[in-house]
């Protein structure tokens, strides 16, 4: 009962009202502008973007679906150069929409796996030979090795980034991803929002106590520093779950809705040939929104904890928008702390750009990759610090903080 008198009476607060429904239009919003973010040409150079784009787009991408011989790797790359002879200067948009639109991930793919130092190279196409091409896989497993011995700094690290590398299926089984990729960046984004706010929503939970002077009275009932406290802290969990997976379904069911699914099971190297996670499209976006859960939890419990500390919200809901969006240009600007930053709570804003990383580190004899890490340490504080905001609470007035 007192359970659910706590969320009534926080779903009911007019300023909590009018932020969710900002939220739910934001989601719509963000949704839009995936959408529209998709771009397809047909064979008359016609561009389309909206809602008929990204499903064309995977239709006419699908055309290569399957498993990414190295026949299909040969024609991708032979007819690329025969269209570099005939239009030097640049292809025209009509035969961009009826050939290169098609294979133009693919194309990305096998120029990553043979630059993997020197980033995007393009030039790199037209000097590889039939030889090279025939053994595409095996430059791929040589560069891996590479890599292994790169960036692992002891036996157990590089024993460890094999073990990971060897988890990706060769060749790669594609399937037009667009949808997927697209969304990756539109739901980090909207993760960023839905944190911060969940946070200042957090605060006022244990806050209103404070501010409308009923302390008194709430302590003074039978439950008050008991039941009725933890009721108080389990809406906060009930609020941060549903407030933040309402979100997400909605942007995830609008966006993948108008764009299609296509992808789901294309994997991640296809963008990244030299990540350690092996992983498809499907499995990263959950990755991310995952992450974005993980930080609003985080999120919750420090504000709640902050609030009941120092009795008022004005500084815990200072304390998400500091973690989330002022850390990570902290951390670009500061290189110096580059491994401090890498586990930072900021690192769930940017798992696109963590995930192309092999970020690793050695505890002992145990070797972790960065996001399952940074992953399981706030996973963990969030948990630990709900007994903390318990016990401050409840002893409120009868010991000095």
């Amino acid at each position: 009962m007192m359970m659910k008198y706590e969320l009534k009476k926080f779903f009911h607060k007019k300023i909590n009202k009018i932020i969710l429904i900002v939220m739910v239009f934001l989601a719509i919003i963000i949704s839009y502008l995936a959408v529209g973010s998709m771009r397809y040409r047909d064979a008359e150079g016609k561009l389309y973007t909206g809602i008929t784009a990204g499903r064309r787009l995977a239709a006419d991408r699908n055309k290569w679906k399957g498993k990414l011989t190295v026949e299909k790797i040969k024609e991708v790359v032979e007819n690329r150069k025969t269209l570099e002879q005939i239009y030097p200067e640049d292809i025209p948009d009509a035969e961009y929409g009826k050939t290169v639109q098609s294979y133009d991930d693919i194309l990305s793919f096998i120029i990553y796996v043979f630059t993997p130092d020197s980033g995007y190279d393009q030039n790199a196409l037209y000097r590889l030979s039939d030889e090279e091409l025939e053994n595409f896989y095996s430059t791929y497993e040589e560069n891996i090795q590479k890599m292994v011995q790169s960036y692992g700094k002891s036996s157990k690290q590089q024993e460890f980034l094999k073990r990971k590398y060897e988890e990706i299926e060769m060749p790669l089984d594609y399937a037009a991803k667009d949808s997927w990729d697209t969304m990756a960046m539109y739901a980090q984004t909207y993760g960023i929002i839905l944190a911060v706010v969940i946070g200042f929503l957090a605060a006022g939970i244990f806050a209103d106590e404070f501010r409308t002077k009923a302390e008194a009275v709430f302590f003074s009932t039978k439950y008050g520093r008991s039941k009725a406290t933890r009721n108080k802290l389990l809406t906060g969990i009930v609020m941060t779950t549903v407030v933040y997976w309402t979100g997400m379904g909605i942007l995830s069911i609008v966006s993948f809705g108008v764009m299609g699914t296509s992808g789901f099971l294309t994997p991640y190297q296809i963008d990244q040939p030299y990540s350690i996670y092996s992983m498809t499209y499907g499995e990263y976006y959950f990755l991310i929104l995952l992450c974005g859960y993980i930080a609003s939890l985080f999120s919750a419990a420090i504000t709640m904890l902050v609030t009941v500390k120092m009795h008022s919200a004005n500084l815990a809901i200072c304390i998400p928008f500091f973690l989330y969006c002022m850390m990570p240009f902290i951390g670009r600007a500061v290189p110096v702390f580059e491994t401090f930053f890498n586990i930072m709570p900021s690192v769930f804003m940017n798992i696109i750009e963590y995930a192309k990383v092999p970020i690793i580190f050695q505890i002992g004899p145990i070797v972790v990759r960065q996001i399952p890490f940074v992953m399981t340490i706030y996973g963990i504080l969030a948990i630990i610090l709900l007994p903390l905001v318990y016990k401050n609470f409840s002893k409120y007035g009868i010991q000095k903080f």
